[in-house]
């Protein structure tokens, strides 16, 4: 089963970085398209994903999933599937068979499908009573998504929500979170989880590209989350990505970024949010174009080359925000020491942001937003690493620098991961080599210690 270990998921394997996909139409595709549910599922693990976030419910015309009998959105009545149940098992046996587990999201649309207090009771007790036995198939449980539109608004909708939380967490050892509502600033995190029985909390982080960070701030904004008071560890349950609603991001560098930061934030989980997750648009009204396919989504391999590059439990190591002591270099943007390119007006080289963490004498950092410049970095003590091209596991560059030593990166996809360890004792000054190891079509300049 999966549980929680500091801030990392864990089996009995050991720990693990989780990485799902939306994919809201799997349970309709139990039921009536299981050739491509079956593909969907091969596909989405041979591109590294190791969970699959569903929905146990919805209500979109045409395209609904009914444990009960309801009328939807549009009026129309709804006949509760009478094999609903089989389905739902089926589809966690399913998910299992190709090496993934499920985030199941029991409420939603929940104001059309399950209005009724007593029927949304019994619901969880057919959930608990559908997952015994199969435990180890769940990432974890979500009592609703964005719970405040989904059916449970306002004081008495989180009253209810941490009271249906409380009612699993007494009844099943697998993993409970409750909601990302509609306030994710921390205190609006804080007043939803401290208290409660969740064993993590979902939320789904900032979509604004209004700012003078423009599309990095989605990217980022999960840092402020990692470490809340009285909150227990957090996920990026549904971060922008190419199905996002409000904006939008399709950038490959961008979103796996966006994970890559999320674990070094110590979140041990990150979900992108695909259009053909979504909608199961393939199937009904496809948009202008043609059908949205897992296949064709922008982005959909940005992140299989993560775990092998990434450690297990990064997500339990001592973060930085790449301007602490802790950190293993100062990053400069315009020749000024520990500043990012937001705070710096005109700026032509330098990053977003660096943040890091660091266990024992090993770390992992990750310059981002790099600017046509590059970006310069020096060594706060001495340090072998080498740097990654996050999109294809490619090492472009492997240092191995004493304390006070500047190394200057290029631009080129625009973001690295650089993982490494300190040294002991600190090289002598001046004692940098460096060791050209690879090329890379993305990042064809070479690196180079700075004068």
């Amino acid at each position: 089963m999966v549980r929680l270990n500091g801030h990392s998921f864990t089996d009995d394997s050991g720990p693990f970085l989780g990485l799902g996909v939306s994919y809201f139409q799997a349970l309709r595709d139990a039921k009536y398209d299981r050739a491509r549910l079956t593909s969907n599922l091969g596909f989405l693990a041979a591109k590294g994903f190791n969970c699959v976030r569903v929905l146990s419910m919805v209500n979109w015309d045409g395209l609904e999933i009914a444990p009960v009998t309801f009328t939807n959105r549009a009026g129309h009545g709804v006949q509760a599937w009478p094999d609903y149940w089989q389905q739902f098992r089926d589809l966690l046996d399913l998910v299992a068979q190709h090496g993934l587990r499920a985030e199941v999201t029991i409420f939603a649309d929940a104001q059309y499908v399950m209005p009724d207090p007593l029927n949304r009771r019994a619901h969880l007790d057919g959930i608990l009573a559908n997952i015994a036995g199969r435990e180890s198939q769940l990432l974890h449980l979500e009592v609703a998504n964005e719970a405040w539109q989904n059916g449970f608004p306002g004081p008495q909708g989180v009253a209810e929500l941490r009271a249906f939380t409380q009612y699993l967490a007494d009844r099943t050892a697998v993993p409970v979170a409750i909601t990302s509502n509609d306030d994710t600033s921390d205190q609006g995190i804080i007043a939803l989880y401290r208290g409660s029985a969740a064993d993590l909390a979902t939320v789904h982080f900032s979509r604004d590209i209004r700012t003078a960070e423009g599309d990095w701030l989605p990217v980022r904004d999960s840092y402020r989350a990692g470490r809340l008071a009285g909150v227990p560890p957090v996920t990026s349950n549904e971060p922008i990505g190419p199905g996002a609603s409000v904006n939008s991001e399709s950038d490959p560098v961008k979103l796996c970024a966006a994970a890559v930061f999320a674990y070094l934030a110590n979140l041990p989980g990150y979900v992108f949010h695909s259009r053909a997750g979504i909608y199961g648009w393939e199937r009904c009204c496809p948009p202008a174009g043609g059908a949205v396919r897992f296949e064709d989504t922008p982005g959909i391999d940005a992140f299989q080359f993560l775990p092998k590059i990434l450690p297990r439990d990064l997500a339990s190591w001592a973060r930085n925000d790449g301007r602490e002591a802790g950190a293993p270099f100062t990053v400069f943007c315009n020749g000024q020491p520990d500043r990012y390119r937001p705070e710096v007006s005109g700026a032509t080289n330098g990053c977003d942001r660096n943040i890091g963490s660091a266990k024992g004498d090993r770390f992992v950092c990750l310059p981002m937003g790099i600017l046509g410049g590059g970006v310069t970095l020096q060594a706060r003590r001495s340090v072998r690493f080498q740097a990654f091209n996050p999109l294809t596991s490619v090492v472009v560059t492997n240092l191995t620098l004493s304390a006070g030593t500047r190394f200057t990166l290029p631009q080129g996809a625009g973001a690295y991961i650089l993982k490494g360890s300190f040294l002991k004792p600190n090289l002598p000054a001046g004692a940098g080599l460096q060791r050209r190891v690879g090329v890379d079509s993305t990042a064809q300049a070479k690196f180079w210690p700075a004068k």
